[in-house]
C-alpha cells in the first residue's frame, strides 16, 4: 500500500538554505508560525503587547503561500490539480484536532460555564464544525441583543473558518487559471483578488469586516501571490546583504505592528498592510544567509511552529474558562500558556500526526468521508449543548406578583438562564426593532381593537422602551387596544446627538427620530409610552460631553421630544428607568442557583444618573414608576417569584415584563388624566396575572 502523501511542503525535511520553488523545508516558516501563535497566546492571556491579535494575519498569509505552492507544484508535476485528494488531505490534517477541541469544549462548557451560554456555545460549535462561524460572529457583531454576552470559547474558530472557505474555493480558481499555462495570467488574477478584497475592507469598514471572508481573503491571496510570483525566481545566492536586510525588515515590520496596533485600531485596515507586507518579505527573503532565519529557524522555534495549530485551538477555551470568575491574573495567564503547550504537544503527537499518517483513510474518498464523520460528531456535541437544560420549569411562576421580591434559591425558573437572551418579546420575534444600520421606524402592529374607535397606543424609543412592549401587549389584549411599537437599538426618542463609539456618531439615530415624528404627526396615537437608557454619551458642538453635562444634555434631549408630543396634543406616559445590574444576570444566576443573593445589587448603586423623571418633571409628563416591583427596599434581586428578572445586565425578560402588566395598569390609572384612563380602560376590569407563555416553558 502506498504511503499517504504529505500535505504541506514544510513537512519535507530538507535544507533551509534552499529556495521556495522546490517545495523544500523552510525552518524559518515554522519559526514564523511560532511567532504568530505566540503573540496571539500572549495577547489573549494579558501577557503580551496590545497588537498580539495580528498573529492571525500572519497565519493567513502563510496559509495562502503554502497551499498555493502545494497546488502549483502538483499541477507542474501532473498537469492537473486533484481536488478530491486536496480536500481529503485537508480533512486529515485539520479535522481530527479541531473536532477534538470542539467536543471537549462543549463538554467542559456544560459542566463549568454558565448555563446562559450553553445555547450560544452550542450554536457556535455547530457553526465552527461547518466552518461558517465567522459569518455567525459577523452577524452578532452588529446584533444589539448580543451585546454584553460573555465571550464564546469557540470564537477563535472564525479564522479557521475563513481558511477552510479559502481551501474550498481557491483550488477551483487556481485550476482554471493554470489551464492557460502562463504564470503571468495567474499572477495578475491573484493580484486583482488582493486589490478588490483590500479595497472592500478599507471602504466598507464596520464591526462585521473583522470576520467576513471577502474582507480577509486578500491576506491569503497575498501569500498566494508570493507563491506564484516567486516560484521560479531563485533567491540571491551566497550572503546577499540586501536579501538579509529585507528579511530582517519584514520581521521588524511585524514586531513594530505588535506595539503600534491597539484593539480599537481599524482592522483590517492600513496597518494590516504593514503586517502582510512584512510577512511577504519574510516568505521571499527569509531563507537568506544572515537573514531572519538565524532566529526563526532555531530548534525551539521550529518545535513551537510544529504544535502551533493545536496550540491555537486549545488556548482560547482555556482563557474563557479561566475568566469565569473575573479577569485573568498574571499567574493564571502563565498557567494557561503552560497548560496550552502541554495540551498542544499531546494533541500534535497523539492526534494530528497519527491522523495525518494513518493509511486506512489515505484514499481520497475515505479521507473525505472521515472528515464528514468528524464534522457530524462536532455538530452533534454542539446540538446536545444547545438543547441542555439547567433548571426545571416552574409550575406557577409569580414574577412581580410575588408577595415579597426576595428569593434565596431556585430549582425552577422562567425563563431558564440558557434561554434568557431569547426571552425578549414579540417585537424582536417579528423582527420589528430597527437595528443600528436602519433609520426605518419599522412599526410593529398588534391589533386587539374591540371597535372602530379603539385606543391606539405607541411604544417608542430604544430597547429600554421595547422591554415594556410585552407588558403593554397584555394590557392591549385586555382593554382592546391597537398597540404599535417603534423601537431602535440604542436610539432614544430624543433630540440628542448620540455617540455610537468614542470616535463615531450614531448617524442613523437622528433620521430615525425624524421618521418617527413624521409617523406620529400623520397618525397621532391615543397614548405614547417612552423611556430610555440613561448611560448614553452625547456630543454637542462636536465635542463629547462629560459627566453631569452629559446627563443634562440627555435630560434636555428627552424633554424636547416630550414637549413636541404635548404640542401635538399626544398624551405621553414616561416609564421610569429600570436597574442596570452591571453583569450578565442570567450567567450569574446559573452559577449561583443555591445563593441568589450573590447576584443581587444594592438599589442605590443600580439606579444612578436617572434622566427620565427629570425630563418628565420639566414638561409636566406623568411617570409610571414600577421600581418597587423590580427591587426590594435596599436590594434589586435577580429572581422574583421564580421568574428571571433580566435577560442580560439591564433589560427585563419578556416573561417578567408580562408579570408587571397588572401593576402597570394600576400606575396608568393613578398617574394619567381621568378622561384618558376612561378612554384606555373602558371596561374598568383589572388585568389578571398573565400565564407564562409556552415559548419559555
Amino acid at each position: 500500500m502506498k504511503r499517504a502523501p504529505r500535505d504541506e511542503p514544510l513537512e519535507t525535511p530538507q535544507s533551509p538554505d534552499q529556495t521556495v520553488r522546490a517545495g523544500t523545508f523552510r525552518g524559518d516558516i515554522q519559526g514564523l508560525r511560532a511567532v504568530a501563535v505566540l503573540v496571539v497566546l500572549l495577547y489573549h492571556t494579558g501577557l503580551g503587547p496590545s497588537g498580539g491579535f495580528i498573529g492571525v494575519d500572519v497565519f493567513f498569509v502563510l496559509s495562502g503561500f503554502l497551499i498555493t505552492g502545494l497546488l502549483v507544484r502538483e499541477h507542474e508535476k501532473t498537469g492537473r490539480i486533484s481536488l478530491p485528494q486536496f480536500w481529503a488531505r485537508r480533512a486529515r490534517r485539520l479535522l481530527p484536532a479541531s473536532a477534538l477541541v470542539l467536543l471537549v469544549t462543549c463538554v467542559g462548557a456544560r459542566w463549568y460555564l454558565p448555563a446562559s451560554q450553553w445555547q450560544s456555545i452550542g450554536q457556535d460549535a455547530m457553526a465552527a464544525a461547518a466552518y461558517v462561524v465567522n459569518w455567525r460572529l459577523a452577524a452578532e457583531s452588529v446584533d444589539y441583543l448580543a451585546e454584553g454576552s460573555l465571550a464564546s470559547p469557540l470564537q477563535h474558530y472564525w479564522s479557521l473558518a475563513i481558511e477552510e472557505q479559502f481551501y474550498v474555493v481557491w483550488p477551483l480558481l487556481l485550476s482554471v487559471l493554470l489551464l492557460a499555462r502562463r504564470r503571468a495570467v495567474a499572477t495578475a488574477v491573484i493580484g486583482l483578488v488582493v486589490v478588490v478584497s483590500l479595497t472592500l475592507a478599507l471602504t466598507t469598514y464596520s464591526a462585521q469586516t473583522y470576520f467576513t471572508t471577502h474582507t480577509r481573503v486578500w491576506e491569503l491571496a497575498a501569500g498566494a501571490l508570493c507563491a506564484v510570483a516567486f516560484a521560479r525566481r531563485p533567491l540571491p545566492q551566497g550572503r546577499s546583504l540586501v536579501a538579509a536586510l529585507l528579511s530582517w525588515a519584514g520581521l521588524a515590520m511585524i514586531l513594530v505592528a505588535l506595539f503600534v496596533v491597539k484593539p480599537e485600531t481599524m482592522w483590517p485596515g492600513p496597518l494590516t498592510v504593514l503586517v502582510v507586507a512584512g510577512t511577504m518579505l519574510l516568505l521571499r527573503y527569509g531563507p537568506s544567509a544572515g537573514g531572519a532565519r538565524l532566529v526563526l529557524a532555531l530548534p525551539p522555534m521550529r518545535w513551537l511552529g510544529d504544535i502551533s495549530y493545536s496550540l491555537y485551538l486549545w488556548h482560547w477555551p482555556l482563557v474563557v474558562f479561566a475568566q469565569v470568575d473575573g479577569e485573568l491574573t498574571r499567574t493564571e495567564g502563565l498557567s494557561i500558556v503552560g497548560i496550552g503547550v502541554v495540551l498542544a504537544t499531546l494533541t500534535y503527537y497523539l492526534v494530528e500526526g497519527p491522523a495525518r499518517k494513518a493509511r486506512f483513510w489515505a484514499p481520497s474518498a475515505l479521507g473525505i468521508a472521515g472528515g464528514l464523520t468528524l464534522t457530524l460528531v462536532a455538530v452533534g456535541s454542539g446540538t446536545a449543548l444547545a438543547h441542555s437544560r439547567s433548571v426545571e420549569v416552574p409550575v406557577q411562576p409569580l414574577g412581580a406578583a410575588a408577595a415579597y421580591p426576595a428569593q434565596d434559591s431556585a430549582s425552577a425558573l422562567a425563563p431558564p438562564p440558557e434561554r434568557a437572551k431569547d426571552d425578549n418579546g414579540e417585537i424582536y420575534e417579528r423582527g420589528c426593532a430597527s437595528n443600528y444600520a436602519s433609520s426605518d421606524p419599522r412599526p410593529c402592529v398588534f391589533d386587539h381593537s374591540k371597535g372602530p374607535n379603539a385606543p391606539v397606543v405607541y411604544v417608542v424609543g430604544d430597547s429600554k422602551a421595547g422591554q415594556w412592549a410585552p407588558a403593554l401587549l397584555v394590557l392591549a389584549q385586555q382593554h382592546g387596544w391597537k398597540l404599535v411599537s417603534m423601537t431602535k437599538a440604542g436610539c432614544p426618542f430624543s433630540d440628542i446627538h448620540r455617540l455610537l463609539t468614542p470616535d463615531e456618531g450614531y448617524t442613523t439615530c437622528e433620521p430615525w427620530n425624524q421618521a418617527v415624528l413624521e409617523e406620529i404627526r400623520a397618525h397621532p396615537p391615543t397614548l405614547l409610552v417612552t423611556t430610555q437608557l440613561q448611560f448614553y454619551r452625547s456630543v454637542k458642538d462636536g465635542r463629547p460631553l462629560p459627566g453631569e453635562a452629559n446627563r443634562q444634555e440627555l435630560i434636555r434631549g428627552m424633554a424636547v421630544r416630550l414637549q413636541q408630543m404635548h404640542d401635538l396634543d399626544v398624551p405621553v406616559l414616561a416609564m421610569a428607568e429600570t436597574p442596570r445590574m452591571g453583569e450578565d444576570v442570567a450567567a450569574c444566576v446559573s452559577l449561583h442557583l443555591d445563593d441568589l443573593d450573590a447576584c443581587a445589587k444594592p438599589r442605590d448603586s443600580v439606579l444612578k444618573g436617572l434622566v427620565v423623571g427629570k425630563a418628565a418633571e420639566e414638561t409636566d409628563t406623568p411617570v409610571a414608576d414600577l421600581t418597587d416591583r423590580v427591587c426590594a427596599a435596599y436590594l434589586c434581586p435577580p429572581v422574583i417569584g421564580d421568574v428571571l428578572v433580566y435577560r442580560d445586565d439591564h433589560h427585563l425578560t419578556a416573561t417578567f415584563s408580562r408579570t408587571l402588566a397588572p401593576f402597570l395598569d394600576e400606575e396608568m390609572a393613578r398617574v394619567l388624566d381621568p378622561w384618558l384612563v376612561e378612554r384606555l380602560m373602558p371596561d374598568g376590569s383589572p388585568v389578571q396575572r398573565p400565564a407564562v407563555p409556552k415559548s419559555v416553558s
